[in-house]
């Protein structure tokens, strides 16, 4: 079996005049682009780079545009369901994201005490807001099934059973950054 390295493409050679002419042809006859990239070894962003007529840079030859087959600028986005759960999900995915983001940047010892400090504060803020995420989630599931979370269910969509679990994983994560033991914050994962 090969290795990685022996099978792995080199990178594309420079653009020329040439390659950028038989792009373009190939473009406006109508073939795919993924085929026009593979023929003319180019990258997608050279291309429509190409097709734009800047193959070259701002000061470099200038080629009449083409157009594009499609226009994919200004699509909608599907609408988001105007669901209460739909929203709480959403709210507790982006405050986990928050704290992900948050413990990466602690974890790092270069992190001025100022910044240091804003993000002990937002960590807080998080902890509060995941509460009141999971009161609202109980609010709603009172009159249904109960909210519990099953620890085969895959959905990571759902809340966590247990939010005062998470603040105290979370307070001894930061514990352990302050205390300088990288180790103990990877316990789990």
């Amino acid at each position: 079996m090969p290795l990685s390295s022996d099978i792995r493409p080199g990178p594309n050679p420079p653009l020329d005049r040439a390659r950028v002419i038989r792009a373009r042809e190939m473009y406006a006859e109508g073939f795919t682009v993924s085929r026009i990239l593979a023929h003319c070894q180019m990258a997608l962003g050279t291309l429509y780079a190409c097709l734009d007529g800047v193959p070259f840079g701002q000061d470099g030859e200038r080629m009449e545009p083409l157009a594009r087959r499609r226009d994919v600028t200004g699509k909608r986005r599907r609408a988001l369901k105007a669901c209460d759960v739909s929203l709480v999900n959403r709210l507790l995915r982006t405050a986990e994201r928050q704290v992900r983001d948050i413990e990466t940047r602690l974890a790092a010892r270069e992190v001025p005490p100022v910044e240091r400090e804003r993000d002990v504060r937002m960590l807080g803020s998080l902890v509060r807001a995941l509460r009141d995420l999971q009161a609202l989630r109980k609010q709603d599931a009172a009159p249904r099934a109960p909210a519990f979370v099953d620890d085969e269910d895959e959905d990571e969509d759902r809340l966590p059973a247990d939010v005062d679990a998470i603040y105290r994983e979370l307070c001894h994560k930061m514990e352990a950054m302050a205390a300088g033991a990288p180790a103990a914050m990877d316990k789990d994962g």
